[in-house]
C-alpha cells in the first residue's frame, strides 16, 4: 500500500495541497490519474492528475521525510511547477 496525498489545481492553475485527506491506495497510481507533472517547492515532488490541463483533482505519493519537515514549518510553500 501506498499513502496518497490529494492535490487540487484551478482553472487559472492555482494548485493546492490537501494535507488533511491522505489514504491508503494500491502501489499504482489509481485511473484516471495519468497526468505526471513534477512539483517545485511542495514535499512531494511528483503529482498525478486527472486531466492534463485546467481544473483538476491530481495525487501525488506521499513523502514521508518531506511531510514530517513540511507540517512543523507554518509557512506556506512556493509553487514552482517542473
Amino acid at each position: 500500500m501506498v499513502k496518497y496525498v490529494p492535490y487540487v489545481r484551478t482553472k487559472e492553475g492555482y494548485i493546492e495541497r490537501k494535507s488533511y485527506a491522505i489514504f491508503n491506495a494500491s502501489e499504482n497510481c489509481p485511473d484516471p490519474y495519468v497526468h505526471e507533472e513534477s512539483l517545485v517547492g511542495w514535499p512531494e515532488s511528483t503529482v498525478y492528475w486527472a486531466s492534463q490541463a485546467g481544473p483538476s483533482v491530481g495525487l501525488a505519493p506521499l513523502n514521508f521525510r518531506s511531510y514530517r519537515i513540511s507540517t512543523a514549518e507554518k509557512a506556506p510553500a512556493e509553487l514552482s511547477v517542473g
